[in-house]
């Protein structure tokens, strides 16, 4: 399984600018939002089984400031 996030780095370094944030709520009594790593140009998103990895991943492109969209 892969884990180390530098292998991940396209997601956020510009190389496959079609990856986003989508950012929903799950209920609408949520505060937070939630997020979901997706495509924008195949309108896929990325999944993994391991889900500390799919956090980790997320909070990186938050903190390298990705684009967040509110729908596809």
């Amino acid at each position: 399984m892969n884990t180390n996030l530098e292998d991940f780095s396209y997601l956020w370094n510009g190389q496959e600018p079609d990856w986003a944030l989508l950012k929903f709520y799950a209920s609408p009594l949520e505060k937070e939002p939630r997020y979901v790593i997706v495509n924008t140009k195949t309108k896929r998103a990325l999944l993994t089984h391991d889900d500390t990895l799919y956090q980790h991943l997320k909070q990186t492109m938050l903190e390298k400031k990705v684009r967040i969209l509110s729908d596809l």
